[in-house]
């Protein structure tokens, strides 16, 4: 008996989402590295955590009122690290010092300053992924 015609689809999508996370995971390396110079582990993980949460949260929204997984789930965080590390690249690439109006990007100055550090970004970033998770397990079909 042959696979059913849904076979090649499903499978061309999962090399897709593949690619994705290759792609994403490659960036996140590189913007790590981007900090070498700049206590990376604090830095990096501080904007990624922030935006990540940010963008889990607002995934979390759309998954709710679209009653659907959001599509590419991996480039949401990190599309919401790289708005919450923006002011780096302007700091990088054309020498602008670090600004206290630079906090429209998701707080960039004053969430290096939040007790706890980046723990404290950590347990907020670990509460959106359980809250995205907690929506996707909502929006499954019920089993009788």
């Amino acid at each position: 008996m042959s696979a059913p015609a849904a076979v090649p689809h499903t499978t061309a999508r999962v090399l897709r989402l593949c690619l994705w996370c290759v792609l994403a995971v490659a960036v996140e390396i590189a913007l790590y590295l981007s900090y070498r110079g700049h206590d990376a582990r604090f830095h990096w993980f501080t904007h990624f955590f922030v935006g990540s949460a940010v963008a889990l949260l607002i995934m979390s929204v759309v998954a709710l009122r679209t009653r659907r997984p959001v599509p590419l789930p991996l480039v949401w965080p990190l599309l919401g690290h790289l708005y919450a590390m923006f002011p780096d690249f302007l700091f990088t690439g054309g020498h602008i010092a670090h600004e206290p109006w630079m906090d429209v990007f998701l707080g960039h100055i004053s969430t290096h300053f939040v007790p706890g550090r980046n723990l404290t970004w950590y347990v907020v970033f670990l509460a959106a992924v359980a809250l995205y998770l907690g929506v996707l397990h909502r929006l499954r079909p019920r089993r009788r």
